[in-house]
């Protein structure tokens, strides 16, 4: 384990530790490997052989989808809160909207395909990630506390864009869609909450989102490296762009094998944000097993907030350009399943502290979230 030379601050861009890191980037000869067997293999007629092809390429893009934030993780090093968990968060929702724009123009995804991955964001973060953080930290520690004000603050921008979003579509009664003036003022409201919000969390108030309670000398950032931010920049981009060229390749294979089982409709929406989540879930584990609640928080919310305000409106001008039609709506169980998980985020995630039992609640969620799924 690296460590950081003590006259220089850990949270500025000069921080240089006395050796390299031990990270290399052999995640991105896996995703030469994998390309390279789609082009070969193509569709397998066998059940089997398109099982291996499809669990080949998942690990690839997943192993590569960890390198995009372990080098968004050094970023965030660098730069402290509240940027390490925003630089998080839009690295998360660069893959989610190159994944879905990718799907739809490769004709793998359907009208509901950005619906449902949100609602999978949202019901994944907010009922599963943070109830098993929650019941992980409680049952280290009992009691955990952190800046509740940071958290309403998410809680006011998420909950209004996931029901202009997700809910009022289905409510006018059309389909689940919006029409064109409707999905530019759409666009326009995610666009103008995040905005907003990122001046409230980087200019004006941002105390909101740290807790001075917590150890700052917890290392609960990504390895410090010697390279610099440009080259960290430039191999998340590369990264990047090595999740999106393997998921476009093994699309075709992944709907053919979803096809042959039988698989509910909206399984792809829930595996593009599994997927994309996994490296940020761990991240939120690490730090709320340190005791890092506030970072834990930022992270998970942040990626839920940049999600629907950053992937909405970029999809809905894809889309324009394409003519793919947008499903938005929700049905009316998943509307209710979403509005429960809502009121219980307001009721155990702004009051300062919590423990084990509001963990349960969110798991308790989720669990009904995966029965209606696979229903």
């Amino acid at each position: 384990m690296e460590s950081t030379p003590e006259n220089i601050p850990e949270n500025t861009p000069e921080s240089t530790p006395t050796k390299h890191t031990r990270h290399k980037e052999y995640s991105l000869v896996a995703a030469a490997l994998a390309a390279g067997m789609l082009l070969l293999v193509g569709i397998p007629q066998s059940l089997l052989l398109l099982l291996v092809v499809n669990i080949i390429s998942i690990a690839s893009i997943l192993y590569s989808a960890f390198s995009v934030i372990r080098h968004a993780d050094v970023l965030a090093h660098r730069y402290g809160e509240p940027y390490g968990s925003l630089i998080l968060s839009l690295a998360i929702t660069i893959l989610e909207v190159g994944l879905i724009s990718t799907l739809m123009l490769t004709g793998s995804a359907g009208a509901t395909m950005m619906r449902d991955t949100i609602y999978s964001v949202v019901l994944i973060v907010m009922s599963g990630f943070i109830g098993f953080a929650l019941l992980m930290g409680g049952r280290k520690y009992r009691s955990q506390s952190f800046n509740f004000t940071g958290i309403k603050h998410f809680l006011i921008s998420i909950i209004p864009l996931a029901a202009i979003v997700l809910v009022l579509p289905t409510a006018l009664g059309n389909g689940g869609t919006y029409n064109a003036l409707q999905k530019a003022v759409v666009a326009l409201c995610c666009v103008l909450m995040y905005i907003y919000f990122l001046r409230i969390q980087t200019v004006t108030h941002r105390k909101f989102f740290v807790f001075e309670d917590e150890d700052e000398d917890a290392h609960h950032h990504g390895m410090p490296s010697t390279r610099s931010s440009a080259w960290h920049f430039l191999l998340l981009g590369i990264h990047l762009v090595a999740v999106i060229g393997v998921t476009k390749l093994n699309s075709a294979a992944l709907d053919s094998l979803l096809q042959n089982l039988g698989a509910p409709a909206g399984i792809t929406g829930f595996l593009v944000a599994l997927l994309i989540l996994s490296p940020e879930g761990a991240g939120a584990f690490k730090s709320i097993l340190e005791n890092q609640v506030q970072r834990a928080m930022n992270l998970l919310l942040g990626s839920v907030l940049a999600t629907i305000s950053l992937t909405v409106p970029v999809i809905i001008v894809v889309a324009a350009l394409t003519g793919q039609e947008l499903v938005m709506g929700l049905d009316i169980p998943s509307i209710v399943l979403m509005l429960c998980t809502f009121l219980v985020c307001q009721t155990s995630l702004t009051g300062g502290r919590t423990n084990a039992h509001s963990g349960a609640a969110h798991v308790v969620l989720f669990l009904t979230y995966l029965m209606l799924l696979f229903s």
